[in-house]
């Protein structure tokens, strides 16, 4: 069973992966690896870097809709503790 500690290791020592190269570093599926980072987001120890798409820029968080969306790779990096906010 993987647990936020896993993630935390993880994330600490490579600060900034997709959500499938996380799944496979500690072991689980990419969705429950999703689920555990919106917990370390939640909690502001890690944020979502949106990608541009291509064409529209919108990223595949912003409301694109262009094929290019599908393709981008979900990305996280780890927040260090000087970089959070208060």
């Amino acid at each position: 069973m993987t647990t936020l500690s896993d993630v935390k290791r993880y994330m600490q020592n490579h600060h900034r992966v997709t959500v499938d190269q996380l799944a496979i570093g500690v072991s689980t599926t990419p969705d429950n690896a999703r689920s555990l980072l919106e917990m370390w987001r939640a909690k502001q120890r890690v944020r979502f870097i949106p990608s541009s798409c291509g064409t529209c820029g919108k990223g595949s968080w912003g409301g694109c809709n262009c094929p290019m969306a599908t393709l981008d790779p979900e990305v996280y990096e780890w927040v260090e503790d000087k970089e959070r906010q208060p």
